[in-house]
């Protein structure tokens, strides 16, 4: 479940970018390379799954595990 304040969705994406989630058929989270877009507010649920792809994309980004 996702939390939505005065956030809407992607109205269109383009070749590159990846859909990684949709609410009613309208993307609501998406990533293309390094940048990582949700119309929701992941910070007040307890699921925790976005928060870990962002950490997983930062320690790819820079080159490994934690310092």
């Amino acid at each position: 479940d996702g939390v939505f304040i005065r956030a809407p969705w992607a109205e269109s994406t383009g070749a590159r970018v990846e859909v990684l989630a949709t609410y009613e058929g309208r993307p609501v989270a998406v990533r293309q390379g390094t940048a990582l877009a949700t119309a929701f507010h992941p910070e007040l649920t307890g699921d925790h799954r976005v928060h870990a792809l962002f950490a997983a994309m930062v320690r790819a980004r820079s080159g490994g595990g934690p310092r």
